[in-house]
């Protein structure tokens, strides 16, 4: 382009003092050519730059993460000239678009339309732009260039993955449910030696016959109720402080292990509770799919920008527990992270960090290595690495 502006202006000076000094028709007719021709290039570009048509469609705009839809666009020369030089530019930075260049250019006669119909993928969880991001106007000539960008962009909400888990590795031996746990909302019973006088409504399962033979009385074995086995899950939405890729990046993995975790328990029927802060602090019980499913709609709309630390949301729910199972997806490990680990491990509780950063320095590999020394689980989870290999395999 720059090239042919220069020949142009050479052109216009060549040609005026061509003019200037021999006069004639001729030269004068060359000079006004060489004047007007950048003008009329200039008024075709405007011309095709207002007139020009663009459509294009998703066939869902609340899609997974990672799956594939379908997507169509259409430029379409409704008008009487042929237009040439129209370059398409199709946003990539969050999106992939199949068998298409980041850029094309197309040359429509009058009546004329490009459709392509392929398929279009989202690549990170959010609400943000997919398609055409802006059309590029140049003139025959190459003289100049106009960007059209794009006012009816299509907008995409897309929500994280669910990734689907056969064993989930991480978890203490007590709770490796490979087999499954029954699925009952009810608290399990275990028995109790302990008998007591028949009651009218006892179940006559619970009489205890040989007892009652003995006594000359109806007695009844006396249950007591063992809690179902409940997991914890902390998700860490303090503000990651890395650049802008990295930060979507590790976002999604802190969102989607927690998700697949609640998502494998809550089809074996144990309970989870996933804890985070985000304008407050939220506490939400998965206690069946429905409730998962519930959780999962919302977690479009997660954003990352806590005012408290995760070992601050993690001391309130310490009180009292004992031999629970704690999961916590974090992007920071921190000295108080660390002592609150200690303690959490110090009350019988089973601990699993999911350490979601590309941070290995020497002062975090030691900080890993003593917490493993003090009995936790920690697993470093890579922005190469798949979230899912993690959870199942366990190795650390």
């Amino acid at each position: 382009m720059r090239i042919n502006r220069l020949i142009c202006i050479f052109c216009i000076l060549g040609f005026g003092t061509f003019a200037t000094y021999f006069g004639g028709n001729v030269s004068y007719a060359f000079f006004y050519l060489a004047l007007f021709t950048p003008l009329v290039a200039f008024l075709y570009t405007l011309y095709v730059y207002f007139r020009f048509k663009l459509y294009q469609s998703v066939d869902s705009r609340l899609v997974v993460k990672g799956d594939w839809t379908l997507y169509s666009f259409v430029i379409a020369n409704e008008d009487f000239i042929a237009f040439r030089n129209v370059k398409v530019k199709f946003l990539s930075d969050k999106s992939t678009i199949e068998s298409t260049a980041v850029s094309t250019e197309y040359s429509l006669i009058p009546s004329d339309s490009e459709r392509l119909n392929t398929r279009l993928k989202c690549n990170y969880r959010g609400e943000y732009y997919v398609g055409v991001d802006t059309i590029e106007v140049m003139d025959f000539l190459y003289l100049f260039k106009i960007t059209y960008p794009i006012r009816s962009k299509l907008k995409a909400i897309v929500l994280p993955r669910v990734v689907q888990l056969e064993q989930l590795g991480i978890a203490p031996p007590q709770m490796d449910v490979k087999n499954p746990i029954r699925n009952s909302v009810s608290a399990e019973e275990e028995l109790d030696m302990e008998l007591r006088t028949y009651q009218p409504g006892d179940p006559r399962k619970h009489i205890h016959w040989k007892a009652t033979a003995k006594q000359q009385e109806l007695l009844s074995r006396k249950y007591n109720h063992k809690p179902k086995e409940e997991i914890v899950l902390f998700m860490d939405l303090s503000e990651i402080k890395e650049d802008e890729l990295s930060v979507i990046i590790t976002e999604d993995k802190i969102i989607e292990s927690i998700l697949a975790i609640a998502n494998y328990y809550s089809a074996r029927g144990t309970v989870s509770h996933i804890i985070y802060e985000m304008l407050g602090i939220k506490h939400i019980k998965i206690n069946s799919k429905e409730d998962f499913r519930a959780f999962y709609q919302t977690c479009v709309n997660i954003h990352f920008g806590a005012n408290h630390p995760i070992y601050e949301i993690m001391k309130e729910r310490l009180l009292g527990d004992r031999g629970l199972f704690y999961v916590v997806a974090t992007h920071d490990l921190t000295k108080d992270f660390y002592l609150l680990s200690l303690q959490a491990l110090a009350q019988g509780n089973h601990l699993c960090v999911l350490f979601i950063s590309d941070d290995v320095s020497e002062g975090t590999a030691e900080m890993i290595a003593n917490m493993k020394l003090a009995g936790a689980s920690v697993y470093q989870v890579l922005s190469e690495d798949e979230i899912g290999d993690i959870l199942s395999k366990g190795n650390y």
